[in-house]
This record gives structure tokens, sequence and C-alpha cells, in this order.
């Protein structure tokens, strides 16, 4: 009888480890995933992303272009990855993990990028992320991007230096527009001078909104020998006037 009984106790368990419900539609469904195939597929993706900063090319068809802007200024990092914008519900996802400190919510976030991976991380020589502000840091306990950026590395077994960046102090990023980012981002964020000499670095990041936090942390990178430098972002924020305070996030 206890048999029986156990071997029923282990079929449910595996049964419901299985039997997944969408967070969206509350169906079920039986990907790994938290949200079904159906969903995911109608979330609000990016289309014909800039292959530099990923700003929307809407009215182009050719996939993997530059904008405009990346061809006459280019940044400092080569390549952006970011599948969705931030928009619900990616965008009350991402405020649950960092605003509402809910530590879940960087393991579903994970989850949904690894299950979508760009075709480049074979030729990824080591993965970063941008650390967090000590303000940030002590309200929520955790930083996200480096949450994400462990479960990224574990999952695909690439290196992942943790000690690349430095937030030395600054303002809280928040409600700075453009230009004010880029000015406190160059007095808050530094490099441990190591040696990256002809690397293809990696940073993991959950939102990317200007693009300003990239630009200096590709520069610094890159100042310390980085060759190529690229960016794999959860969301990223549509585009807006360059002097208006960006949403709270």
């Amino acid at each position: 009888m206890k048999t029986i009984t156990g071997n029923i106790s282990t079929f449910f368990k595996q049964l419901l480890n299985s039997y997944q419900i969408c967070e969206l539609c509350l169906q079920p469904t039986n990907q790994s995933l938290f949200i079904c195939q159906l969903c995911q597929e109608q979330l609000p993706s990016l289309h014909s992303p800039c292959s530099q900063c990923s700003e929307e090319l809407f009215n182009s068809s050719i996939a993997h272009q530059r904008c405009g802007q990346c061809q006459t200024n280019p940044p400092a990092f080569d390549y952006t990855i970011c599948q969705y914008r931030y928009q619900p519900p990616v965008s009350h996802w991402i405020l649950k993990m960092k605003d509402k400190r809910q530590f879940i919510w960087a393991e579903k976030i994970a989850a949904l990028m690894i299950a979508n991976p760009p075709t480049s991380l074979e030729n990824v020589d080591c993965l970063t992320f941008i650390p967090s502000h000590t303000t940030r840091l002590l309200y929520r306990g955790f930083n996200p991007a480096e949450l994400l950026a462990r479960a990224i590395s574990h999952h695909f077994k690439i290196p992942l230096k943790a000690d690349l960046l430095i937030k030395t102090g600054g303002k809280d990023q928040r409600q700075l527009n453009r230009q004010q980012r880029r000015t406190n981002l160059r007095k808050s964020l530094s490099s441990t001078h190591a040696n990256l000499s002809g690397q293809h670095i990696l940073i993991i990041d959950d939102v990317m909104t200007t693009g300003a936090t990239l630009e200096v942390a590709a520069s610094l990178l890159k100042q310390q020998g980085a060759g190529l430098v690229g960016a794999w972002t959860f969301a990223r924020t549509p585009k807006l006037n360059k002097s208006t305070p960006f949403p709270a996030y």
C-alpha cells in the first residue's frame, strides 16, 4: 500500500511540475515557461530594430540594418539584442521585479530570455552586467541585471565577469533625461582596468532606455582592450523626446 501511495504521489508531483498555468490567460500550458505559446507570440515584440541601438525602424523591411543616427554618430557598443518593447505586460513584469522586489520575476524573465537566445552567443568570450546604484541595491536587496546575467551564464556556460564595471556614486537615473544620464554616468561608473585585450564582451541588462548607460559601459570596456562589446537586454523603451524625463522603472 505504501508503495502504491508513493507511486501515486510521485505521479501527481510530476504532473503538476509539467502542468503550468499561463501568467496572462490563466490557461494550462505544457511549456516550462510561465506563459503559453500563444501569449508569448502576442508579447510587444520589436519590429525591424536597428542592429546597433535597437530603435525600431518602422519604415524598413530590411533586417539587421543600422538607423541613421548609428551610421552618422555610432555609439561605443557594437550591437544590441532586445526582443520586447517596454510596454505591458513586459513593463509590469519588470516593475514587479524591481519596484516590488519580487525575486521570482528575475527567474521568470531570465527564463524567457534563455528561451529566445541570440544566434551569436558562441562567439562571446564573457558576460558582464550594469552594476546597481547603491540606493537601489539597498532598497531591493539584489541587482536585477546581475541575476539575469548569472542565470544566462549558468545556462549557456559562458563565463561571467562581475567586476569589470564599478558603480561609484551618482544620482538615481530614473527621472533624468538623456543628457543628464550621460553626465551622471560619467561621474558614477568606472572600470577595474582588467585586461580584456581583443575579447568579445556581452553586457546583460533588464531595460535599455536611452542607451546612455550602455554607451558609457561599452566605452569603459573598450578602454580595457575589449575588441567587441554588445548588449542583451530584455526590453527597450519606445523612442521619446531627448529632453523628456523617462518613466520610472
